[in-house]
């Protein structure tokens, strides 16, 4: 299960979007004892046009916070639309909680600095329940910067059933 989810944090990546914890206390989405929130990210993505996306049609929806710590933690719930005669493939819903952690930096030359998840834990319940999925492989979620970013913004293009949104929002920087 843990390539359905990571095939969508790749599309996040691909599309400046990204995502993904073990179940996290109320706490956590505050500025409560001295974790300060630097950066809070939502991302949708959804493709239902095998022209762009092939067999991996579906989407997910994705909440994360970015800590001054240098932790994030986020919340994934994702939908995969293909079934084949040979069974059902990606077909179904599932969630994951995911947490880890980040660095800010300039990914390329000019690039201006990125949210970058160096280290995540992602934990799976419905479709993929009781599995967890680890990575230390870097990944540039989002521009570090307040913005909006649209299908077009993202991929350069928009395409009948093909969605991406991206919302950044700086809190404590």
């Amino acid at each position: 299960m843990g390539k359905v989810v990571r095939f969508a944090l790749a599309l996040f990546v691909a599309s400046l979007l990204g995502a993904a914890a073990s179940v996290p206390v109320a706490a956590d989405y505050g500025n409560s004892g001295g974790n300060v929130q630097l950066y809070q990210l939502t991302a949708s993505m959804n493709c239902n046009n095998p022209a762009v996306c092939g067999d991996m049609l579906g989407g997910f929806w994705a909440w994360g916070v970015f800590n001054q710590d240098g932790s994030f933690d986020a919340e994934v719930t994702f939908c995969g639309h293909m079934s084949t005669p040979a069974g059902p493939g990606l077909a179904g819903a599932g969630h994951a909680h995911a947490d880890g952690t980040y660095v800010v930096k300039e990914i390329f030359p000019g690039s201006g600095p990125w949210i970058v998840i160096t280290h995540e834990v992602d934990v799976f319940t419905g479709l993929g329940r009781g599995t967890s999925f680890e990575s230390s492989d870097p990944m540039p979620v989002a521009p570090a910067v307040k913005g909006h970013f649209s299908t077009t913004d993202l991929l350069g293009f928009s395409a009948p059933g093909v969605t991406f949104q991206l919302t950044v929002v700086p809190m404590h920087t």
